[in-house]
């Protein structure tokens, strides 16, 4: 399982750090394997030169020498992927080496995960990658990640993409209690009043994801205030799904 996990996190990598190309004319899209931009920045695919690229002064490098370690299943690297954790100062890095580790299955990985999650300090950007990452590794539920995607979700100080990431992330989370449903549930129907038009349209499809009746008052009365007409037929087909599957 771990091994799909993987390939979905090379393609996302890839579209997340512009490693997928569009071909001039042809409208494709070339996917570059770590293996395939390790190679471009002179870095060899042995393990001792991997091992060795943890320590590259590119941050680049190092995360991608330890996503290649894990590709390679070289579980015998992973002392020296914890020890590289330990020192790494980057914050894309420092969640991409942790997903290296927990890939390897090193509880390390797992536990470095849940910590990013919990760091309120941490960029909200790759904090976010720790919830989703989370979410790959088969973890469908976790304290303090759903803590970090409702407060990014609420900031008044996180972007715009930060925000739709975490109303997204939001409506993936399962066996939640009742009272934190109902969390979650208030917190996603509070940006159908967000400033930014991409966060409110975010609001309404995470809300249809949840498949909760009770959110359907919220996007009604969204819907009644709503002046855009695009983000009007967002909230008719989001409200309409909410109403088909409430029926008894």
């Amino acid at each position: 399982m771990r091994d799909v996990v993987l390939v979905m996190l090379l393609l996302s990598c890839a579209l997340q750090h512009g490693f997928a190309q569009q071909s001039p004319g042809s409208g494709e899209v070339k996917l570059y394997r770590y293996g395939d931009l390790l190679l471009q920045r002179g870095i060899q695919l042995t393990e001792p030169a991997l091992v060795n690229a943890l320590k590259n002064p590119d941050a680049s490098v190092r995360y991608l020498a330890a996503m290649k370690l894990a590709e390679d299943k070289a579980v015998d690297a992973g002392p020296a992927i914890e020890q590289a954790l330990a020192v790494e100062k980057a914050p894309r890095d420092r969640v991409n080496i942790a997903l290296a580790l927990a890939l390897l299955g090193d509880p390390v990985g797992d536990a470095h995960l849940k910590k990013i999650c919990a760091d309120k300090d941490f960029t909200p950007e790759f904090r976010l990658y720790a919830v989703r990452y989370m979410f790959d590794l088969h973890f469908q539920k976790d304290k303090d990640c759903l803590a970090a995607a409702e407060e990014i979700a609420e900031s008044q100080k996180a972007n715009f993409g930060d925000k739709t990431s975490a109303l997204e992330l939001l409506a993936r989370f399962k066996g939640l209690t009742v009272e934190e449903s109902q969390k979650v549930l208030k917190v996603v129907a509070s940006r159908l009043e967000d400033p930014e038009p991409v966060v409110r349209m975010a609001s309404s499809q995470s809300l249809a994801a949840l498949g909760d009746a009770a959110a359907v008052p919220y996007l009604e009365s969204a819907l009644a205030r709503e002046q855009d007409e695009n983000i009007r037929s967002v909230f008719e087909k989001d409200l309409k799904k909410l109403q088909a599957d409430s029926k008894p």
